[in-house]
């Protein structure tokens, strides 16, 4: 059985602090890093650190990418309102890995958004797209991101559905959200929901610049 560890940060279109950045991707050393809302200069630094993946940087919030130490699939995943990306990890070029393993990037529009009825209809079509997209799989997977739905949401139950709350179950559940950038995480809207694998513990830790801790999950895989 291999560990695995995954990184996963909204970068706030850019406006998260490539210092500091550097520094936290360093200091977790990471296997897999998700990013949402990559921007070009934190997609310069993502990528001078973790070499392969994907990364597709954009100026508004919908660039996303993922990162990886050695060699990952990397498609589209097509989404409603916000497409992500599934990364397959192959036993092959990933040491000590005995058996293939998705991550999967999503970034769930934000229910705030107007109009709300139809935000509402769009963020339950993205989770059933996902559900289609992994079809029954007997891959394990790990769907991984900025979810904007606290466990009081109901989107949070229909993904607790596809995979069991790495946070919750470890017992390591933190805050990963606020409206400020300073100042104490207020919600939980960060998440990695995983099958077939071991979660082992997760944590949190702040990226300078963006509102959004790093979530950080490690797993046996």
């Amino acid at each position: 059985m291999a560990s695995l560890r995954i990184l996963s940060i909204n970068l706030l279109v850019d406006r998260a602090d490539p210092d500091d950045l550097r520094r936290v991707i360093t200091g977790a050393d990471p296997d897999i890093l998700v990013a949402q809302e990559l921007g070009p200069a934190t997609a310069s630094v993502i990528a001078g650190i973790l070499p392969h993946g994907h990364l597709d940087p954009r100026g508004d919030f919908f660039g996303m990418g993922v990162a990886a130490k050695h060699p990952a699939d990397v498609e589209r995943l097509e989404l409603e309102g916000r497409s992500g990306w599934a990364a397959r990890l192959a036993p092959a070029v990933w040491p000590g890995l005995s058996k293939p393993f998705r991550v999967l990037n999503v970034h769930l529009v934000n229910p705030v958004d107007r109009p709300w009825g139809e935000t509402r209809r769009t963020r339950r079509r993205q989770i059933e797209q996902i559900g289609a997209f992994l079809g029954g799989t007997t891959t394990a997977y790990a769907i991984v991101g900025d979810m904007n739905s606290s466990p009081a949401w109901p989107e949070y139950r229909l993904l607790a559905e596809l995979g069991s709350d790495a946070a919750r179950t470890t017992g390591t559940a933190a805050r990963t959200w606020s409206a400020f950038l300073r100042g104490p995480r207020l919600l939980r809207i960060d998440h990695a929901f995983v099958s077939g694998v071991t979660p082992v513990s997760t944590s949190t830790t702040r990226v300078e610049g963006t509102d959004h801790a790093a979530l950080i999950v490690d797993l046996d895989v």
